[in-house]
């Protein structure tokens, strides 16, 4: 089962919402009111015991696995009004008035409870970690109702306590440094507060959080990190859910940057601090490459660069410079030589050509990557740059004119050719080639003028697993391994992400793509025979 609480000022708002729902059913609680406007009359008797108290509103959603219904019988209506009974009833909400209504609009059966945080003898009951004990009283429901256990998508994205962060736990009956600060952020983010709120609440909480723009190899981000007790954790540590943009995705934090930015760095200014920030703490770079330029203020501190360019038809992020990059000393350009293969403008046209003609790659798609250096002409071979998510080119692919790729020497780990369209990347799909890669992105950006459009996307051509940039997919929505599932490639990278998705092509995706193109001028070539006709038609009339 799933819980979630929401405090609030309005008990009107709160009832309109839960009994405008369609098919809504007040089904018990404490009251005798059966509209939201008897209802809210009813709560404000209790709330003049203490008319001082801002957020007298307790909003909870109790609901329970999808393939565990509670159909709409009697019986189980009683069953659900007990389980409400008994959480609020743990919550402390053991003299309170609060109304139960059961929806029927999602996949998972729930209800929702409004309740006063007044008791009926005028006290307030204490809302500190009330987040930390409905988890618990739920772990109870869920074993005295035999009901599934279920964990929110949340849950997942926090990084699970180490072996020695038990035993710390266990020895000296204190939580590690890490688990406080994540018990810290579900407390404060119980009830969707914009991004300041939410620093605020923490800063006044204890910790100190530091927020500012951060520079990756696709753009700029947003990062986060955090520092209780002289400790220093980024967002990525503490795990998904808590990094800047997991934040916004699991747990319910607003974020406009027209809006927040101004008041986020009124917050980061000495005096809302307890200390001056460490130096891990400024210069702390988010791993989480999903936070990109799209959450960046209007205006960047650090002047725009030539590193965005988009290309109309597959709006590809060109993080690379615009001019190829020549070093500027005699050892840099040895070891950029020692790298890459040497150039040959000369061939280019005749590398394009052969890539255009074999593998049916549009010529904007393949002057866009050469004019950043991301494909050249070698002699008479096309070569593909492998670089690391922060552009520095590591090695090379190059292919022969039969089709077949080969390898230049590389010298770091976890650098891949790669392409992404433009956005905050969320997904990322991974191929066995540089070609591969390209024409599956050219599939789903055909795809996507007939259906919805694939979110902001990385395309990856690797040789081996060990070239993937794993803590930045891991950070991700959604992995694809688009390789041949038989392949010790596909196994490979498998082993390294074991939640990706394995999409195993018929052939190869180059293939797929091309025979979606004459697919294409087929049906083009027919319905302009069906227009000539149509004329001839209208002609001889």
């Amino acid at each position: 089962m799933i819980g979630k609480q929401i405090k609030g000022t309005g008990f009107r708002g709160c009832l309109n919402y839960v009994l405008g729902k369609k098919d809504a059913a007040l089904i018990g609680g404490t009251m005798c009111g059966q509209t939201p406007e008897e209802l809210a009359a009813e709560f404000g008797i209790a709330r003049q015991l203490r008319p001082n108290l801002k957020v007298a509103v307790f909003h909870a959603t109790l609901s329970v696995d999808s393939t565990q219904k509670l159909e709409d019988s009697e019986e189980n209506e009683y069953r659900w009004l007990a389980i409400a009974a008994d959480y609020m009833k743990a919550m402390e909400f053991d003299n309170n008035q609060y109304a139960v209504v059961k929806h029927n609009d999602t996949d998972h059966d729930h209800i929702h409870i409004v309740a006063s945080r007044i008791r009926l003898d005028g006290s307030v009951v204490d809302d500190s970690w009330d987040y930390y004990r409905s988890q618990e009283v739920i772990r109870q429901l869920e074993r005295d109702y035999n009901l599934e256990a279920v964990t929110p998508s949340w849950e997942t994205y926090k990084r699970s306590p180490t072996t020695g962060e038990h035993r710390y736990l266990q020895s000296k009956g204190n939580k590690s440094v890490r688990v406080q600060l994540q018990d810290l952020i579900d407390e404060v983010t119980q009830d969707n507060p914009s991004m300041p709120e939410f620093v605020e609440r923490l800063q006044q909480q204890g910790p100190e959080v530091q927020v500012g723009l951060t520079r990756t190899g696709i753009g700029f981000s947003k990062g986060i990190s955090y520092n209780l007790d002289g400790v220093a954790l980024s967002g990525t540590q503490l795990g998904r859910a808590y990094t800047f943009s997991g934040l916004q995705k699991h747990r319910g934090v607003s974020y406009d940057k027209g809006r927040d930015n101004a008041l986020i760095e009124a917050l980061m200014q000495p005096q809302h601090l307890a200390i001056a920030p460490s130096e891990a703490e400024e210069n702390e770079l988010e791993s989480s490459q999903s936070e990109l330029a799209a959450t960046a203020p209007a205006t960047p501190a650090i002047p725009a660069t030539p590193n965005e360019l988009e290309l109309s038809q597959s709006e590809l992020v060109a993080s690379a410079p615009a001019t190829p990059a020549i070093p500027a000393t005699p050892n840099e350009l040895e070891l950029q030589l020692s790298i890459l293969p040497e150039r040959n403008e000369t061939q280019w046209q005749k590398v394009r050509s052969h890539l255009a003609v074999e593998y049916s790659l549009p010529f904007e798609l393949l002057d866009l990557l050469h004019s950043h250096s991301w494909l050249y002409a070698n002699s008479e071979k096309a070569v593909f740059t492998a670089r690391t998510l922060e552009g520095e080119a590591s090695f090379a692919f190059v292919l022969d004119e039969r089709g077949n790729f080969t390898t230049s020497h590389p010298l770091s780990s976890e650098a891949a050719f790669w392409v992404a369209t433009t956005g905050e990347i969320e997904r990322a799909v991974i191929a066995c080639n540089p070609i591969e890669a390209l024409s599956i992105l050219l599939i789903e950006q055909e795809n996507s003028q007939d259906n919805s459009t694939p979110p902001p996307t990385i395309y990856l051509g690797i040789e081996r697993a060990s070239q993937l940039p794993i803590q930045f997919l891991q950070e991700l929505d959604s992995v694809i391994i688009a390789i041949a599932e038989n392949s010790q490639l596909a196994r490979n990278a498998s082993a390294l992400l074991p939640n990706a998705e394995l999409v195993n092509p018929q052939s190869s995706w180059n293939d797929i793509w091309i025979q979606l193109i004459e697919q294409e001028q087929q049906t083009h070539k027919q319905n302009n025979q069906q227009y000539k006709r149509r004329i001839q038609e209208i002609e001889l009339d």
